[in-house]
């Protein structure tokens, strides 16, 4: 079985309106990802003066009060709450059904490598 497809915000389907953003996520949804999604935005959310409220639900990312100006740091803000999620949420070597012994010690130490490189490549979308 294939590993579900990691969340990504879809900024192509950005709306405005009366000063709340709701902005679509692609990939399936799951009530872990939702819920560690809400954690990660519990320990990182503090009172900002460019926004207010975050809430995820099964399609979309909603954030109230939005300020102009706030764009760039709202963005990064959230990309980094996704991208928490997806990465406490990805299976490992035994949901996706990988023996943990094959191929002896090199994949166990490239395997978070491997996941931050392309953490950081992710970056190069923009």
């Amino acid at each position: 079985m294939a590993a579900p497809e990691p969340r990504q915000i879809e900024w192509d389907s950005a709306q405005m309106h009366d000063g709340a953003l709701t902005v679509g996520l692609t990939g399936t949804s799951s009530k872990p990802w939702s819920t560690r999604f809400e954690g990660v935005l519990a320990l990182l959310d503090t009172p900002h003066k460019n926004w207010g409220d975050v809430k995820v639900t099964k399609r979309a990312v909603k954030v109230a009060d939005v300020q102009p100006g706030s764009e760039s740091e709202l963005r990064h803000f959230l990309e980094s709450v996704v991208l928490q999620a997806n990465s406490d949420t990805a299976p490992g070597p035994a949901e996706q059904g990988l023996d943990s012994e094959a191929g002896g010690e090199d994949e166990h130490h490239s395997d978070p490598d491997e996941q931050m490189a392309a953490a950081f490549r992710s970056f190069a979308d923009d």
